[in-house]
């Protein structure tokens, strides 16, 4: 810097800054020639939230414990007269009808809803019944089509169509044509909770960037660890600004050199022309972020919580509160029963009441706690 009509310049290169952009926002677009609808940006909302519910701590016990809850103490399933398998078994592929429901609760908690594939026999009876992975599922715009594929994102992808599953009773198969009939040997059954758009919207989007906040702050305290050079000094080369490229390179070598844990408190030593050319070495003061991220942190699990208007405690993450009773735990299980336990249940029981046309077909027994007796669900 000159005392009279100099400008200064500072440039910082390397600093890769967060972008909000890097959160997958749930849009729906169609393309030109395509007839299934995008879910999100580069059609990776799906993509997203599954990565989410994995990384964010939070977020994947309450999904964990809420499928639990969902699941409950049993399930049982009706032996039908048209299938051969054993009672509560689905298919010849020997998935059962608890694996089946645990696999279609925890898509309805981590994307909003699920899908089952249904298969008929020649006589148009439900014979076998699979779950289908909703984020390798699109759809057109009015869900009468689905689209499968296990990867989006290639330039060269197998998809495979089918089309909406609908409740046919024998006597109208008996007047469909080999076509329509051929048609609808294999159909995907499509539930979602949100019905004012084309895909659905899991309970916690309003607290996606909370999810998001959690995971960041985890690789935050992981990176301070591994990169503790760059985080207690900065290095002023006095020689003046060199090209990008040069930058890089020198950048480069000092991040190899120096970052990482096992490189902690090691001495460097710089070897210079001129004093006038030396390389100065500053360490900052920062003020320590320790309490500023604990309360972040609490801050972000308390919205996530909020989301599914959920306690806490009922997931094993204690509250500052340490005093939380067993009758407060009841309390507290009772309603995240009556909110959003039992709607997920009587959404499934009526799924599979509709692929078989046959009403009570499922019977899940409420997941209970030892103080409390309920009714099973029906």
């Amino acid at each position: 810097m000159e005392n009279n009509n100099t400008t200064l310049r500072v440039s910082f290169a390397a600093i890769d800054p967060y972008i909000e952009t890097n959160i997958v926002s749930p849009t729906e677009k169609s393309q030109n020639g395509r007839s299934w609808v995008e879910w999100g940006d580069r059609n990776g909302y799906a993509d997203y939230l599954l990565e989410l519910s994995k990384q964010a701590p939070t977020l994947r016990a309450v999904i964990n414990g809420t499928v639990d809850f969902i699941v409950g103490d049993d399930i049982t399933i009706s032996q039908l007269p048209d299938t051969a398998y054993t009672p509560g078994v689905m298919n010849t592929r020997g998935d059962t009808i608890l694996s089946q429901v645990e696999s279609i609760a925890r898509d309805l908690e981590t994307y909003g809803g699920f899908a089952l594939q249904i298969i008929r026999n020649g006589l148009g009876k439900i014979v076998e019944v699979y779950y289908c992975d909703m984020h390798f599922l699109r759809s057109n715009k009015d869900n009468t089509v689905f689209y499968y594929s296990e990867n989006w994102n290639a330039g060269k992808r197998k998809i495979v169509e089918y089309p909406a599953f609908m409740h046919i009773p024998p006597e109208k198969w008996s007047t469909l044509t080999a076509e329509e009939k051929e048609r609808h040997y294999n159909s995907i059954l499509y539930v979602k909770k949100e019905h004012t758009q084309t895909y659905p919207l899991p309970v916690y989007c309003a607290a996606v960037k909370e999810c998001e906040i959690e995971r960041c702050i985890a690789d935050y305290h992981l990176n301070a660890i591994n990169n503790g050079f760059t985080s207690s000094l900065i290095v002023n080369f006095n020689n003046g600004v060199p090209s990008d490229e040069v930058r890089e390179e020198i950048e480069k070598n000092f991040n190899e050199k120096f970052s990482g844990h096992q490189n902690a408190g090691r001495i460097m030593f710089s070897w210079n022309d001129n004093k006038d050319a030396a390389t100065t070495i500053t360490e900052p003061k920062v003020e320590d972020f320790g309490d500023r991220y604990k309360a972040l942190a609490s801050h972000v699990r308390q919205q996530i919580f909020t989301a599914f208007r959920a306690n806490p405690n009922l997931f094993g993450i204690p509250t500052e509160n340490l005093g939380f009773s067993q009758e407060e735990y009841e309390s507290a299980f009772k309603l995240y029963n009556r909110t959003a336990v039992r709607p997920a249940q009587r959404l499934i029981i009526e799924t599979y009441e509709k692929i078989y046309g046959t009403p009570g077909v499922i019977t899940i027994t409420p997941f209970s706690l030892q103080a409390e007796t309920e009714k099973t669900v029906q």
